[in-house]
């Protein structure tokens, strides 16, 4: 039973070993192509194109939810007055 199964472990290893070699890199990588993109992945000195796009979203997201906060303060609507002594309902 344990040879059965040590057999069929190595049936499968020299099966996935002959799919990878088979398949192999489908891009030739060359000096001169490393050196024409030295990171491809990224757009920005550390953000990927995908990270930017996430960034730009959540700062345009904020700063316009923020836009009402500001109306509020610039028209005296976030909270009462204190120009008086006296508590007013």
């Amino acid at each position: 039973m344990i040879k059965l199964r040590v057999g069929w472990l190595m049936g499968a290893m020299v099966l996935a070993l002959a799919l990878v070699l088979s398949v192999g890199c489908s891009k030739k990588v060359t000096g001169a192509s490393v050196r024409g993109d030295m990171s491809p992945a990224l757009a920005s000195l550390s953000e990927t194109d995908e990270q930017r796009l996430n960034t730009h979203a959540k700062t345009w997201d904020v700063n316009t939810r923020q836009v009402w906060n500001d109306v509020d303060r610039i028209f005296f609507n976030d909270r009462p007055l204190r120009l008086s002594i006296y508590p007013i309902p």
